[in-house]
């Protein structure tokens, strides 16, 4: 075997051959141990051929949700660890290329199997320690009433933060973090999300079903509110956690993608731009969470009523303490629209960053956001 790069050509499943000179056949024979897709570091046999865990997620996804890409181009996209994302069409031809079998992935396809147990597993935690509290959607539209609402909705503490000890074993230095690594903030915050939405009045006299589809329904965007209300006024940082401010580049840097960073900053200083105050935020926590229209709600009326009151809480509360402001129970609710389409566009790209193998997310988050 001669050192240095040979082109080699490969077979495909079907018996034909792959053009010699394509861009996208091009790989290093003497880098022993580096994946056959994309020439990065790799970790073993999946699938029938030697790869890394990036395009050994990706092929499993592709496969199992029976996923169709189209190239841009002409179908013969470069593909290496620097340019793997750019094409996913000509990437899945890479591993097919490569050897990567269809069939090793159907064993994972079985409806139910030794998977299933997880899929209850939001539900579950939903239900655990629910000892009837935080439930009574309140009656009525009195002003004692609105008060009361508003004292549970601030006494329910969406504000609370992640802190690095809980996280983190010893210092944590910015510079030697990983995306990964800052995932385990994420981790937190769902378990707070989850805690904090049983002690919003009136969800837990929901049926579990749908509160686990308002949960998964508001998870990212309850996410952004809070990224962004905790670093408004901070200048390119990002507050993850209590003592972890994190450098927009940085973040940026270790793989989160602009999506993600920039629907927090962007909707900070919109939060910024009408000084949203603590009350408000917790409010607008609760407005998120009680939407009607989410994926698997059943009984939209009910929860329909618990949105309303909190509008009313919302709306009495900016008319007592912003009397002069006119306008300004509506800029806020202007601003949920705005929250709602950053949200979408992170928990895409997202997705697109987990399916990609980038960051490995536990299964909770998964069921969340898919």
């Amino acid at each position: 075997m001669s050192s240095g790069t040979e082109t080699i050509q490969l077979e495909i499943s079907n018996g034909s051959s792959i053009d010699q000179n394509s861009p996208t056949m091009e790989m290093d024979q003497s880098n022993i141990g580096y994946c056959l897709v994309c020439n990065d570091l790799g970790s073993g046999y999946h699938y029938s051929a030697f790869s890394c865990e990036g395009c050994k997620g990706f092929f499993k996804r592709t496969v199992q949700k029976n996923l169709i890409y189209k190239c841009k181009d002409s179908g013969h996209c470069i593909i290496n660890k620097f340019t793997r994302n750019s094409c996913q069409h000509c990437r899945f031809q890479r591993c097919l290329q490569v050897g990567m079998k269809r069939d090793a992935v159907r064993e994972d396809r079985t409806p139910g199997g030794k998977h299933r147990h997880k899929r209850r597993r939001v539900e579950n935690i939903i239900a655990e320690n629910d000892d009837g509290g935080g439930g009574g959607g309140g009656g009525g539209g009195t002003s004692r009433n609105h008060d009361t609402l508003l004292e549970r909705v601030i006494s329910a503490a969406p504000d609370r933060l992640p802190k690095t000890e809980e996280i983190f074993a010893g210092e944590v230095k910015i510079c030697n973090l990983t995306g990964n690594e800052l995932l385990q903030c994420g981790y937190l915050e769902l378990k707070y999300i989850i805690d904090w939405a049983k002690k919003v009045p009136g969800f837990r006299d929901l049926c579990i079903t749908d509160q686990t589809a308002l949960l998964k329904s508001s998870f990212m965007e309850l996410s952004v509110l809070r990224l962004s209300y905790r670093s408004m006024g901070m200048d390119n940082v990002i507050k993850f956690a209590e003592g972890l401010l994190v450098p927009i580049n940085y973040a940026t840097n270790m793989g989160w993608g602009n999506e993600l960073i920039n629907a927090s900053v962007e909707f900070s200083l919109c939060l910024k731009s009408i000084h949203l105050d603590h009350s408000e935020f917790c409010i607008l926590n609760a407005l998120v969470l009680t939407y009607p229209d989410a994926s698997g709600v059943q009984d939209k009326q009910k929860v329909a009523a618990m949105q309303t009151r909190i509008l009313d809480t919302l709306r009495r509360y900016v008319s007592k303490k912003y009397s002069s402001d006119l306008q300004r129970y509506g800029k806020m609710l202007l601003r949920l629209p705005a929250l709602r389409t950053l949200s979408a566009k992170a928990a895409e790209r997202f997705l697109s960053l987990t399916l990609e193998g980038s960051f490995h997310i536990n299964e909770l988050v998964s069921q969340m956001i898919s």
